[in-house]
């Protein structure tokens, strides 16, 4: 009990500890994004698309990255009574136990031990890479998606080789599922690619697991995992269709040479040296970023998988565990290899960083130990059993590198307080609030370059309310102005005046509408006067489909797991409860409770 239950929560207590008290790249930025959509839905009782900050306004921040893990979070918070640092700090906490659970349960489920069944949980959340999501690089959404694929994977298992299905699979499949789809879009693309190549592989190559799926097995997969993904449809449709229109959709204005120059400078960070080291080191001087892979457990897994063949292991585990191998290594070629990444179709290129990569990779590995654990376990020879406790020295040497890289992370940044009060305060003057916001903006028009003197048309963010905005300001019929709007026309509704193209801070160009002509002379239709411009969300199909999309899969989700608790509660029916016990059971009293332990002995 101490080892089962102890020791998995100190370990994560460690782990998440310096959640606490440090904050990472790009970990406080996340944190204002969800407290902004908690304010959005506060007021409006609907998440919105669009973020409104001081330099930009219907920014569409949550139309195009991570919507619906904002707006879980920000309803999160508003529930917790305003607290978005303890739900983001809490969402970190869930997504570690969500990580190793999901490995725990799979284990279990092949058969081994409590102890032996957390060791894949704790090679992945001691892992270099792992820690590096979320203590250097600070990516909310990236690690949310990975972590939940374990628990994703595992319930999906459970549900295909059980019986009927059950409540508490079914919420873990529901719940992974839905973090897993509206979280980090590359996760997303990649992440389901890898499942699928490695589900594809194990139907065609085990013939075992083949027979074990049936038609109404999967259905009932499908069943969940289709409504799970129709949730984040108000945000994924309109990304899918308004992509190309956006900064960085457009390869941040260089199409694919940017992101073939993103990728080649930062290959240095996968090299042999990085990856391959004895001991975690970083990938650059005066960096915190450490990439290197659990060599320790890769060692373990090639040599038992040595060892296993040797000693005669056959049968479906052995092709399970090659496969795995197999696909860490092609995962693992390719994360490696510029030209590789570049020659897949354009969806897949949009990387960035290949070290990204380095997830999937960590988890075939975990998968691998597993495997072999399983196979070990069921062999008969002595070699294979004493190689086992190998594993001990390589859990303590990730686990001594784990706290070892923590204790390397910088601990005096800029006070918690100080931070979230500049973050907080969308109309503070300086301060990362006040940061300019690019990815998302606007670029389906040309760029436009205006004198100083040009007229400016601005929204303040305090007058957005219910993600409508107008202001009245004096200006000529047809004169061009900037604004601080940072959308298209495709998601924002203008009236007054017209988007015509791009100013080079990003936001958009305004014309204002011409007066109609009327029996006046042109100099007085040409005059200054008042105008009123106004801003409200568009409704293109996309976007309405999108929304009807998730309400179907909420209603179909709810719906589902309520006829689930329904029937798992439902009592008997009358006419089949027993009034006379059958007559093999034991009789009633002390004699049934002697039987019942003694079926219980061994």
């Amino acid at each position: 009990m101490i080892v089962g239950v102890g020791g998995p929560a100190l370990l994560l207590g460690v782990l998440a500890r310096p959640l606490f008290f440090t904050n990472a790249q790009d970990w406080l930025g996340h944190l204002w994004i969800l407290w902004h959509q908690s304010l959005t839905i506060r007021a409006n009782h609907l998440p919105s698309l669009f973020l409104h900050y001081p330099h930009s306004v219907f920014y569409p921040e949550y139309a195009f990255y991570g919507g619906t893990l904002y707006a879980l979070g920000g309803t999160l918070s508003l529930l917790l009574g305003d607290a978005p640092l303890a739900t983001y700090i809490a969402t970190y906490c869930l997504a570690f136990m969500a990580a190793y659970g999901g490995w725990y349960w799979m284990g279990r489920m092949a058969g081994l031990g409590r102890c032996q069944a957390q060791i894949p949980g704790v090679i992945l959340i001691t892992s270099a890479s792992y820690l590096t999501i979320v203590y250097a690089r600070g990516e909310w959404l990236e690690f949310l998606a990975v972590s939940a694929m374990p628990l994703m994977i595992a319930a999906t298992l459970s549900i295909v080789y059980s019986d009927r299905l059950r409540i508490w699979p079914a919420l873990a499949l529901t719940g992974s599922c839905v973090v897993f789809c509206g979280s980090h879009n590359m996760t997303l693309l990649w992440g389901s690619t890898v499942l699928a190549m490695l589900g594809l592989a194990v139907i065609v190559c085990v013939p075992q697991a083949r027979d074990e799926i049936t038609g109404r097995r999967v259905l009932r997969v499908v069943s969940l995992m289709v409504p799970a993904l129709l949730v984040s449809a108000w945000f994924l449709l309109p990304e899918l269709a308004y992509s190309s229109h956006i900064f960085a959709g457009s390869g941040y204005g260089g199409g694919s040479h940017y992101w073939q120059d993103s990728l080649q400078k930062y290959m240095y960070t996968v090299s042999v040296k990085s990856l391959f080291a004895l001991e975690r080191s970083i990938v650059q001087p005066g960096s915190i970023y450490f990439l290197t892979l659990p060599v320790a457990a890769i060692v373990w897994v090639l040599a038992a998988t040595a060892i296993l063949l040797r000693a005669g292991s056959r049968g479906p585990w052995a092709r399970v565990l090659l496969i795995l191998i197999g696909m860490a290594v092609l995962i693992g070629l390719v994360m490696t290899h510029k030209g590789l990444i570049l020659a897949l179709p354009t969806p897949y290129t949009v990387l960035q960083f290949s070290f990204r990569l380095e997830s999937y990779v960590l988890l075939t590995v975990s998968g691998a130990v597993l495997v072999a654990l399983v196979l070990a376990k069921r062999s008969d020879a002595r070699r294979v059993g004493l190689w086992r406790w190998m594993l001990l020295p390589v859990l303590i040497l990730s686990v001594i590198g784990a706290v070892r890289q923590l204790s390397a992370y910088p601990h005096e940044l800029v006070r918690r307080e100080t931070a979230m009060s500049s973050y907080l305060k969308p109309l503070l003057p300086a301060g990362g609030a006040n940061r300019q916001l690019l990815d998302f903006y606007y670029v389906g028009a040309p760029t436009l370059s205006h004198s100083g003197k040009a007229a400016n048309v601005y929204f303040p963010p305090t007058a957005v309310h219910g993600d409508r905005a107008s202001v009245t300001v004096r200006l000529r019929p047809g004169e061009f102005v900037t604004s601080n709007v940072a959308s298209g026309p495709e998601l924002v509704h203008i009236t007054g005046a017209r988007i015509v193209g791009v100013s080079q801070d990003g936001n958009d160009v305004l014309q204002i509408d011409p007066e109609p002509r009327r029996a006046a002379t042109a100099r007085k239709r040409q005059a200054a006067s008042w105008k009123t411009i106004s801003l409200s969300p568009a409704h293109p199909l996309p976007v309405v489909l999108g929304r009807l999309l998730t309400l179907i899969g909420v209603v179909a989700l709810a719906g589902r797991l309520i006829a689930l608790a329904a029937f798992r509660r439902r009592p008997a029916p009358r006419w089949r409860r027993a009034t006379v016990p059958p007559p093999h059971a034991p009789p009633r009293g002390r004699p049934r409770a002697r039987a019942r332990r003694r079926r219980r002995l061994p």
